[in-house]
Parts: C-alpha cells; structure tokens; sequence
C-alpha cells in the first residue's frame, strides 16, 4: 500500500505544466505502476501523457493515498473535468455540446448531451465541498436551468430531459430531489445502466 502522496501529487503538478507529459522512471516502485493501472493512468513507455483522463486519474489515485483534497482540486482545472465527462458520453454515443447559453435571464449549462430524443443537462463540480446543503444548491439551480431549456425541446429534437450532477469527489448522496449526483470515476456504469434507472429520476 502506498502511504505516501507526494510522489503522485507531484506527477500531477507536473503533468498540468507540461504539454507533452511526464516521463516515469523504470525504476519507480513497481507498486506505483500497479496503482496507475487499477486507477486508469495510461503510461506508455514510462511516459504519461498529459490528457484530461490521464490527470483526473492520477488526482483520484492521490487522493486514494491521502492526498489533501484541496491541494488536487487546485491542480485540476473545471476544464480538464468538462473534457473528461464529454469524452466518457462520446464513448456512449452522446452527441455532446459546451457552455450552453440560455438568455432571458441568462444561464449557462456546463454540458448538454443527447441520444435517443433524450437530453442529459450536465453541471460538473470539481470542487471538494460535497455536503448536502452545497449540493442542494446546486442541485436547485440545476433543474431551473433545465427546466429553462426544456421550452426548447423542439429546437434540441428532445422529448426528456435529465439534469445530472457530475463530481469530482464522491459523496455520501447519491441522489437530491431525483438529481442524481455522479462521482466522475462512476461516471461510466451510470451510463451504461441510465435506462434501468431513468425512471427514478426527475425529468422534463
């Protein structure tokens, strides 16, 4: 078991500096290397290159080891968070767009993804406050917004819509007024088991 952070809390620091990424050297603890593995770090050649997936894996595997949570939320951007999460909905067949606006009064959408005439309405929260008044707040602002963007249903070729919460850290709520809360690193099976469980969830 790796007691000690440091080494992988640096390896993010410097991989978020770096654009081509960071060599490992081939004498690093083998442990270290089984860890990347489990956590879904991709080292090809003793090098980890600098993607979104890359950096969010080795700031979940820090955090497996005792890293301070705010230290690798201050490493990883939002953006590195909204990349990772559209890639995982391409992976699935989502036709996926940014920083939806909607006017009148003015709001934002982190990430609207549809398949099927369904739309998944996306905030990301990559930071570390997950207690359920933060998350409830959250979770009120994000069914306003879509409810806003389902009056546009016709013009997205939608008939549902779901607002979802994706986290960087998990949290012991899984679900807040039928919005489900969805660490990143469970991002995937959520989708892959979305029908069996849609009817749970609050929808437009």
């Amino acid at each position: 078991m790796i007691r000690n952070p440091n080494f992988l809390v640096h390896i993010l620091r410097e991989l978020s500096s770096s654009p081509a990424g960071v060599e490992i050297n081939k004498d690093t603890d083998p442990e270290i290397h089984n860890l990347f593995l489990s956590k879904g770090v991709i080292v090809k050649n003793n090098f980890v290159e600098n993607t979104s997936s890359n950096k969010i894996s080795l700031g979940i595997a820090a955090l497996s080891c005792g890293a301070d949570v705010f230290e690798i939320c201050k490493i990883l951007s939002w953006k590195d968070f909204e990349i990772l999460s559209s890639e995982i909905l391409k992976f699935h067949d989502y036709v996926v767009y940014f920083n939806y606006r909607i006017r009148n009064p003015t709001r934002q959408i982190d990430i609207i993804a549809i398949k099927s005439k369904i739309a998944l309405v996306i905030d990301c929260k990559h930071w570390k406050n997950t207690s359920f008044s933060s998350l409830q707040e959250v979770v009120i602002k994000q069914k306003d917004r879509s409810v806003r963007l389902g009056e546009r249903k016709e013009i997205l070729g939608v008939q549902s819509l779901y607002p979802i919460i994706v986290t960087f850290l998990k949290s012991e709520f899984q679900n807040i007024q039928g919005v489900p809360i969805v660490p990143i690193q469970n991002f995937n099976s959520f989708l892959l088991d979305f029908d069996t469980y849609n009817h749970e969830f609050f929808v437009i």
